[in-house]
């Protein structure tokens, strides 16, 4: 590979992180629970996608290949993990560099984490992450469709049933607090 053509493929990639590079993070999170282990999924995504697709505008949808990417790739760090490893507000590792804007940022990501995946965690896996990637990635039910390879009529109906057994969790649980 010529230095020039090196240098291209190294701008395309530049554009993609600055364009995905929030949004999949934040997906990784949400699966891991951990932000550097979130942040090294991101970063060994990037890198696979620079070492293994030769131009990166010859893929169809860039969106659905970083997304798929990332779920693969939290799906095999959730299998190296025999249990769920979240880390506690008070022991969360921040990198050095972070400005004191992004820790705050980063304390609420974890704080929102934890509240969402207390709610997320009493429904099947399936309807939880259509959830998740309807809600917190802002993904459309197309998109989802497509990352699972399933039909969007199961998507939606995953995305109702879920939302359906949510809020009546949560009904419950109003009621439990008026009623003391």
């Amino acid at each position: 590979m010529d230095k020039s053509h090196g240098r291209d493929r190294l701008k395309e990639l530049e554009h993609v992180i600055a364009e995905y590079q929030d949004q999949i993070f934040r997906f990784a999170f949400f699966r891991t629970g951990c932000f550097a282990d979130a942040q090294d999924i991101v970063q060994d995504v990037f890198i696979k996608l620079y070492r293994d697709v030769g131009c990166l505008h010859a893929v169809s949808n860039l969106k659905g290949y970083l997304f798929r990417s990332i779920s693969n790739a939290c799906a095999d760090y959730q299998r190296s993990w025999s249990r769920k490893r979240i880390e506690p507000l008070d022991q969360a590792v921040i990198p050095l560099e972070m400005q004191e804007g992004a820790v705050a940022s980063h304390l609420l990501l974890v704080e929102e984490y934890n509240r969402i995946e207390g709610l997320l965690e009493s429904l099947p896996a399936e309807q939880a992450e259509v959830i998740r990637l309807k809600v917190l990635d802002n993904l459309s039910f197309v998109e989802i469709a497509a990352l699972f390879e399933i039909p969007v009529t199961t998507v939606k109906s995953r995305f109702k049933y879920g939302i359906d057994k949510l809020k009546t969790k949560i009904e419950k649980a109003k009621e439990v607090h008026h009623g003391l």
